[in-house]
């Protein structure tokens, strides 16, 4: 009976090590910010950050024109899909687009998405941290997406 439980002791003990250590090279989590390495912005002038936000304008621009380029008229034929980084985490808002062009729009809204984080970092911007709300679904409203909250509120694309 001893050598039993020393054995099942042993084995906890293995396993909790290795749950540890999984936890630790977890790479994709959020990291404290407490922990994040101090930046210099010193260098950083209002032209780069006005010359990197019109980048980014861009870039959601070209999206923004493409989607517009396909009427709504069956919401089962989009998908949505976060848009942009918030500074704290997780997206700044959401886009529907039209599957048809899936394969054209999901790689520019992910550079999108990555170089929004980018910018983040690179400035040191800082927001509220408080957590986009999902859309619940997509509508379709005089040929254009539009997403839906909660109880029926809309937001047009």
């Amino acid at each position: 009976m001893n050598r039993i439980a020393l054995f099942l002791m042993l084995l906890v003990l293995v396993f909790a090590c290795k749950s540890k250590d999984l936890a630790q090279t977890d790479d994709h989590l959020p990291k404290d910010v407490a922990l994040m390495p101090e930046r210099d912005y010193s260098n950083k002038t209002d032209l780069d950050i006005e010359r990197d936000r019109g980048y980014l304008n861009e870039l959601k621009q070209k999206i923004t024109e493409q989607i517009a380029l396909v009427s709504c008229s069956d919401p089962l034929e989009w998908r949505l899909s976060p848009l942009g980084s918030k500074a704290c985490g997780g997206p700044a808002s959401f886009i529907a687009y039209p599957i048809e062009l899936e394969e054209v729009l999901l790689p520019q809204i992910s550079k999108y998405n990555q170089e929004s984080s980018s910018f983040n970092l690179k400035y040191g911007i800082i927001s509220d941290c408080s957590v986009t709300e999902a859309p619940s679904g997509i509508r379709c409203e005089n040929g254009v997406a539009t997403l839906t909250y909660g109880l029926g509120e809309t937001s047009e694309m």
